[in-house]
């Protein structure tokens, strides 16, 4: 069966735009995954100002 050019046509854009979405939906996870890590590095600075005017308080 011999494709014609406005089915080759449509058979890149639907694979160009499905591999935009994974791109997509990849770079989401990955900059949620660091958004989740800095709160917790942001959490863990935030404690440790808090103990050490708690222990120069005392």
């Amino acid at each position: 069966m011999k494709l014609t050019n406005s089915t080759r046509i449509g058979i890149s854009w639907s694979i160009i735009v499905a591999a935009g979405v994974y791109a997509f939906y990849l770079s989401k996870n990955d900059i949620i995954s660091k958004r989740v890590e800095h709160m917790k590095i942001r959490e863990r600075m935030y404690t440790n100002i808090i103990d050490t005017n708690e222990a120069s308080k005392e």
